[in-house]
């Protein structure tokens, strides 16, 4: 593995992702998936994982089966491991694997829905390589809602910048192929702003083709926010943001 941890969903068929990060191997007809899709679940894991730090000093590792029930409507219903209860690195699992946003599958009402894996390997020399990529520290609650944010006291702030579009008009470098392709357009995605201000899940609502959907995302990614704010804690909060790519030799309305 070339990553810290590893995400198994237990399917039919095995499928392998071009990063090498996810495999799927059927058991069920009716899995359940990511809102926004296995790259995004892996992104989310290696910007909140926190290693247990006395496992970290002793260099220990350790694989965790996070076992899940995933309703149709998206809700997990039921979560364990593979490990005893008590263990600190299968309790970081659940924590993780939390996190996880699901679709919501009409399909899947009324089916039998089976229970789904998710591997988490932790490894401490891979996990230090992933802090020195981080600009900021997960933040550990059992608060793991997510709020919208009508419902927040303070909503979630870009730092350094008036708004997200200001960042975006700075930094945005419009993508190589809708050039050549002469590619105008919108991209709508949803997200969310984690309680240490990372954004997470990002799910393309309306997507673009020549490359936009991916700098849309790099964008929002490389956003640096404050966390939303409720009853003076911060929160996950839900988001989402519009962007129009208008091509140099061209108009779009």
């Amino acid at each position: 593995m070339s990553k810290t941890f590893a995400i198994i969903f237990l399917l039919t068929v095995s499928i392998h992702s071009n990063a090498q990060m996810v495999d799927f191997f059927m058991v069920s007809s009716y899995p359940a998936s990511p809102l926004a899709g296995v790259s995004e679940v892996a992104h989310l894991f290696e910007t909140q994982i926190i290693y247990p730090e006395e496992q970290l000093q002793l260099k220990r590792g350790e694989e965790v089966f996070v076992v899940l029930h995933v309703s149709w409507d998206g809700k997990i219903d039921t979560i364990f491991t593979n490990l005893e209860k008590g263990n600190i690195f299968a309790k970081e699992a659940i924590r993780l694997a939390s996190l996880i946003t699901w679709k919501k599958d009409k399909i899947r009402e009324g089916k039998k829905i089976d229970n789904q894996q998710i591997k988490v390997i932790f490894d401490p020399k891979k996990y230090k390589k992933i802090l020195k990529k981080r600009k900021v520290s997960p933040l550990i609650s059992d608060d793991q809602q997510i709020y919208i944010a009508r419902q927040l006291s303070i909503a979630p702030k870009v730092i350094h910048y008036k708004s997200v579009s200001e960042y975006v008009r700075e930094n945005i470098k419009y993508p190589a192929l809708a050039l050549q392709q002469v590619i105008s357009g919108s991209v709508s995605v949803s997200f969310i702003i984690e309680k240490n201000g990372v954004v997470s899940n990002c799910n393309i609502t309306k997507p673009l083709a020549g490359g936009c959907n991916e700098e849309t995302i790099r964008l929002l990614k490389n956003v640096t926010w404050k966390p939303g704010m409720k009853d003076g804690r911060p929160v996950r909060t839900q988001s989402q943001y519009n962007l129009t790519f208008v091509h140099p030799g061209n108009s779009y309305r």
